[in-house]
């Protein structure tokens, strides 16, 4: 409990942003930097490791993220987005970045990409011809093969042709190849085997051709945790196990989803005594209803276990979660006030709901994928690991 003056006026969202909303996610980098250098372990010091860093770090935030991972024995970065790229070497960092497939190739895509330094994906044929024919230096790339997904990339049966075009062509220096097998949830071992033995194919064809190809990369963190080391090659490009260990489905394993929380900022006492049958959640009269402004636009519905914590007890939510808001039932937290915290996912007192419990509830696959429900109206806070401060 708190006296509610304090509370709206001491709990301070985040030192950037004064103004925001009371609702604050906590990300432990130390987590982040431990999976990576399990990752290390797992690989050994001589595979080049790229961290993927897809859609803001998958949530946690691109920036502090790529220097965590970087410290803790990273090679390079791969990011889906040129302005993310852009903005890491701005943040000042200098080690390798690839960019995936994601912007139709211009003058000013082409610029950033030499400017900075970057290494640009060719996926395709009108790719390939759109990055030849604008002027400039010497512009790194790698190849994109499609094995299996027929999602982005070269076609298997004629990538040996395309990626000796692309090593003979001055206009590029080619650094990697690389591939990304499709693997649901239940596929069939044979499937992935399959699809190696495609980029294996490849590979060999190209030698034959005379190319050199600095790495070739498929193991991502799927093939790693289904297959250990047996086709990391000599390169790995790994992004959700960065975020969730190897071989753990511990809800106690380390997460960088450290603890989602907000604060109350009504609680009161439900009058309607008409058309109960109605009301969205089992409401009756006398029942004490508790507020916090977090709601649906910040990604509540997908980031709750069917309760949250207040005064380190558990209380149900009181129906779904509106656009800012979200109600919950205080009954047993009776001496819940206004300005009292509210923990969506972490710890409280002696209760805790995991990141692994609310993906349960919601039904999703992968505890990695939780951040990327948080809105962007959420203030994001760090706790850093021990090699690294805050920036």
């Amino acid at each position: 409990m708190s006296d509610w003056r304090a509370a709206m006026t001491d709990i301070a969202p985040g030192a950037d942003r004064p103004l925001a909303r009371p609702n604050v996610f906590e990300i432990d980098l130390a987590a982040v930097a431990s999976c990576t250098r399990a990752i290390r372990d797992l690989i050994g010091p001589r595979v080049h490791f790229t961290a993927t860093l897809k859609a803001n770090a998958y949530g946690y935030g691109v920036l502090p993220v790529a220097r965590t991972v970087l410290r803790a024995s990273a090679d390079a970065l791969a990011l889906a987005n040129l302005e993310d790229a852009v903005a890491l070497r701005e943040a000042g960092i200098r080690e390798p970045i690839l960019v995936y497939a994601g912007v139709l190739p211009d003058t000013a895509c082409a610029a950033a990409l030499r400017d900075h330094d970057l290494t640009a994906t060719l996926h395709s044929e009108e790719s390939r011809r759109a990055h030849a024919a604008l002027a400039g230096p010497p512009l790194k790339v790698a190849v994109k093969v499609d094995i299996g997904p027929e999602r982005i990339g070269v076609p298997a049966s004629t990538a040996a042709g395309f990626i000796q075009r692309v090593a003979g062509d001055p206009r590029f220096r080619l650094e990697a190849v690389n591939a990304h097998p499709n693997l649901p949830a239940d596929a069939d071992p044979e499937a992935l085997a399959w699809q190696y033995r495609r980029f294996l194919h490849v590979r060999d064809a190209v030698a034959r051709l005379g190319v050199n190809v600095p790495r070739w990369v498929l193991a991502s963190s799927r093939v790693l945790r289904l297959t250990g080391t047996a086709m990391a090659l000599n390169a790995v490009d790994p992004g959700d196990a960065l975020f969730s260990p190897l071989h753990s489905a511990d809800d106690t394993a380390p997460s960088p989803f450290h603890r989602l929380s907000s604060r109350l900022i009504q609680v009161r006492t439900v009058e309607r005594d008409a058309y109960l049958a109605d009301a969205n959640f089992a409401m009756r009269p006398g029942m004490r209803v508790g507020i916090f402004p977090l709601g649906y636009s910040d990604g509540m519905r997908a980031l709750h276990a069917g309760c949250v914590l207040v005064n380190g007890r558990r209380v149900p939510l009181a129906g779904p979660p509106a656009l800012e808001y979200t109600r919950v039932d205080l009954t047993q937290a009776p001496g819940a006030m206004v300005g009292d915290e509210v923990v969506v996912v972490g710890a409280q007192g002696g209760e805790r709901i995991s990141p692994a419990e609310a993906v349960r509830h919601q039904g999703a696959a992968r505890v990695a994928d939780l951040a990327m429900q948080v809105g962007p109206g959420v203030v994001r806070r760090y706790l850093p690991d021990a090699a690294q401060a805050p920036d």
